[in-house]
């Protein structure tokens, strides 16, 4: 059984919705963050870095969307989630997965999060009016240039 810990309208969606699409067994565990549930020492146990989501296997606790992904993908193969026979296929379905992470899902955040980065109320400002260019610029790439991005 696998247990996955989300929060609404995170991007624990991505891994929720892999479950689903392979047919997985799961149990869902609603963390949350108007109770700042996150830090609870109970969670804290499960993830030590105070976010969402987080999925129990078998084999022990995954964070990170984009190993959930992978596990999930070659947990459940005839899902065909991705394409996990070709080594390098599957490379570009993660590099697509690491961008979505690493810099869309990044530069939204600072619309909401930019105390994670800076503790000034002007530089905090500034991030929040620079969101809309950088994400922009994100969806740009995914969106004319997705066969740079996926291939």
């Amino acid at each position: 059984m696998i247990t996955l810990y989300y929060a609404p309208h995170t991007c624990s969606l991505a891994s929720h919705i892999a479950l689903v699409d392979a047919g997985a067994g799961y149990e869902l565990k609603r963390i949350d963050f108007g109770k700042a549930e996150q830090q609870s020492p109970s969670y804290v146990a499960i993830n030590p870095k105070v976010r969402v989501p987080a999925m129990i296997t078998p084999r022990g606790i995954l964070t990170e969307t984009p190993a959930m992904l992978a596990f999930i993908a070659q947990s459940f193969p005839e899902a065909r989630l991705a394409l996990i026979d070709d080594p390098f296929a599957f490379a570009k379905v993660q590099a697509f997965n690491s961008f979505l992470c690493s810099t869309l899902h990044v530069a939204h955040a600072h619309r909401m999060r930019g105390y994670r980065w800076v503790d000034d109320p002007a530089a905090i400002v500034a991030m929040q009016k620079k969101v809309p260019q950088s994400v922009g610029a994100c969806y740009e790439l995914i969106e004319h240039k997705s066969s740079k991005v996926l291939g």
